[in-house]
């Protein structure tokens, strides 16, 4: 099988339907697209936030490593990413929180270990509050990689300097897609790199695309939608890793990415009125976050009149990351120092912000290792 037709199976380009919700103002059936990665038949499942241009397809790299652990990995595209229809930013976490636990009921999941890269930990966050009955019953496990921090903690320069830029241009980061696309592969290291673009983007506006996309053929989706094909692609392979990514980026830019910009803005709290959380939820930053985790905890504890669940939280740091630095990772860790929960933290040796999740650096094959352990351990 070649890099194409495993990119075009249909585990990776799945959609589903969310019905109309009158009771929050949506009269109108909402699409989403999502990847599903790894064993297919394993009851051990992760819900996986990507990054900000981390979408369905730019994780499709870990399908191998997930098989052999006998891990299931589902991964939503976001709100006007992908096939995934485009919202306000105000109704992002919303419906994203409307999306959760339909999309898992019609996939008959039950149960899912969650896991989050870069700024998906804030999509993360609101799904542990809104649903932590959708966690293990006796082993829930969360994962951050490279965890967004925002700049008013870190102090990193170039994103405290986008302050200074109007919220119109930031809101609108979807004209320099290309330029991205002409710079940067693959595209799931854009989580850094959209951000590094606007200064591009901004010295040279119209500077085109040195990138021609191929067409995604009819005959290759095709035949790579047949009942017989194993997704059997060396992963191992250096060679084919790159042509996989340069597939990965024709195909992203050939979606939707005006959801994006929408999610950078979120990122940034541009505007300031910005909030990360849903209308009922009452949070503001990562650290209001634990404190409400162990009050659940403790109340579940206290309805069962027993030990409640083990809870385990795991944050794999990048060694050089250009996004969020030293001050973010021991800021985010000394958020999680709280009750009713284990918290383990971990340098990854040579990680990036950016590439942190390839498995390369070793810490994805920690990771399942630990999710597949998680579920074993809870029978």
């Amino acid at each position: 099988m070649g890099a194409l037709e495993f990119l075009c199976h249909r585990r990776f380009h799945q959609t589903y339907t969310l019905p109309p919700n009158p009771a929050k103002g949506r009269t109108a059936p909402h699409r989403f697209s999502y990847a599903d990665y790894g064993d297919a038949s394993s009851n051990s499942v992760v819900l996986l936030c990507g990054a900000l241009f981390g979408t369905r397809l730019s994780y499709t790299i870990l399908d191998k490593l997930a098989k052999n652990n006998n891990v299931r990995i589902i991964h939503p595209d976001r709100p006007g990413v992908g096939g995934s229809e485009a919202v306000k930013l105000e109704e992002r976490i919303g419906i994203w929180l409307e999306l959760i636990p339909k999309l898992l009921a019609h996939l008959n999941i039950q149960h899912v270990s969650l896991a989050s890269h870069s700024g998906g930990d804030i999509y993360l966050l609101n799904t542990i509050l809104s649903y932590p009955s959708l966690l293990h019953p006796t082993h829930p496990y969360i994962c951050f990689f490279a965890p967004w921090v925002h700049h008013s903690h870190t102090k990193v320069t170039k994103l405290q300097a986008l302050e200074y830029l109007p919220e119109s241009l930031i809101g609108n980061l979807s004209p320099f897609a290309t330029f991205v696309n002409a710079k940067i592969l693959p595209v799931s290291a854009a989580s850094g790199t959209i951000f590094q673009g606007v200064k591009g983007f901004l010295s040279n506006p119209s500077a085109p695309s040195t990138t021609t996309p191929t067409a995604i053929t009819a005959a290759a989706m095709s035949r790579a939608s047949g009942e017989e094909l194993t997704l059997d692609l060396d992963l191992d392979d250096n060679d084919v890793v790159t042509e996989l990514r340069n597939h990965i980026t024709t195909f992203v830019f050939a979606e939707s990415t005006t959801g994006v910009s929408l999610d950078a803005q979120l990122l940034l709290k541009r505007p300031h009125s910005t909030v990360w959380c849903a209308p009922e939820l009452e949070w503001g930053d990562i650290d209001d976050v634990p404190p409400l985790l162990s009050q659940i905890i403790h109340d579940e504890e206290g309805r069962s009149g027993e030990r409640g669940r083990k809870w385990v939280i795991d944050a794999f740091h990048a060694e050089s990351d250009h996004m969020v630095g030293d001050k973010g990772r021991v800021w985010f860790d000394k958020c999680w120092v709280g009750e009713g929960y284990e918290y383990r933290s971990q340098v990854v040796k040579g990680g990036d912000h950016d590439f942190l999740m390839d498995p390369v650096f070793g810490a994805t094959s920690v990771w399942l290792e630990r999710v597949r352990e998680a579920f074993e351990a809870g029978g």
